[in-house]
């Protein structure tokens, strides 16, 4: 592990132990409709080319490994774990894009993810190193999914599923609070299979069939 991780994990463990700081669990969509707690798996779906060129180049980091649990029983200190090392990334790391920062459309490179171990990155290296310290903390990483959706501007986002007995939460590095997935205004596209992280699956959107036309006649509009 490279020095800002080293420095990163040491920050996390200490605000474990120090932190004193309590906060109300997130609450879930309150729309007339009851509040979905479990985004629904409706198919494969392809593997992100961002996520098959970082196996590519940390291949220790992507192999499957035994399977733990999917769904973690979220107790007061699993809480305060998620909150801590989502504020901690979040402020830690500097946002930049993959061409500001990498130049990756002169190498013929789409999409790039990594550990930001220079201390800058955009959302899908936030992703990663939120999951690699909350696996460091003791979280099955097969509770710990990495999700593509699309932002509430329709732009494709990564964000990290969090699976609890209290629903799917949502850690994103557009905001420091934890939210239900469905509470997030998100449309929702894959994320890890919980069997396999190089295995995808394709989630149902959760979002109304009027939202989802309004989406596609937006996009359409994009591309024009």
């Amino acid at each position: 592990m490279r020095s800002f991780l080293v420095a990163a994990s040491f920050l996390f463990v200490a605000g474990l132990f120090f932190s004193t700081a309590t906060t109300a669990k997130p609450v879930a969509n309150t729309a007339a409709a009851a509040p979905q707690r479990f985004a629904r798996v409706v198919t494969e779906a392809s593997v992100p080319v961002g996520w098959t060129s970082f196996c590519k180049a940390q291949p220790a980091e992507c192999a499957a490994g035994r399977k733990g649990d999917d769904v973690i029983t979220l107790n007061r200190a699993g809480w305060t774990q998620l909150q801590e090392i989502n504020g901690l990334v979040n402020h830690e790391i500097e946002g930049i894009g993959d061409n500001d920062h990498y130049g990756i459309y002169k190498l013929g490179i789409i999409n790039w993810w990594t550990y930001p171990d220079d201390g800058a990155g955009n959302c899908n290296d936030y992703v990663l190193l939120k999951k690699k310290l909350l696996v460091e903390a003791g979280w099955s990483p097969s509770a710990l999914l990495l999700t593509v959706v699309l932002d509430t501007h329709n732009e494709g986002h990564l964000v990290l599923m969090a699976r609890t007995n209290d629903g799917d939460l949502i850690l994103d590095n557009l905001t420091d609070t934890i939210k239900t997935w469905d509470g997030t205004g998100y449309t929702f596209i894959k994320r890890q299979s919980a069997d396999n992280p190089n295995d995808w699956v394709r989630l149902e959107s959760g979002r109304t069939p009027e939202e989802l036309a309004m989406i596609s006649k937006a996009l359409a509009s994009h591309s024009q």
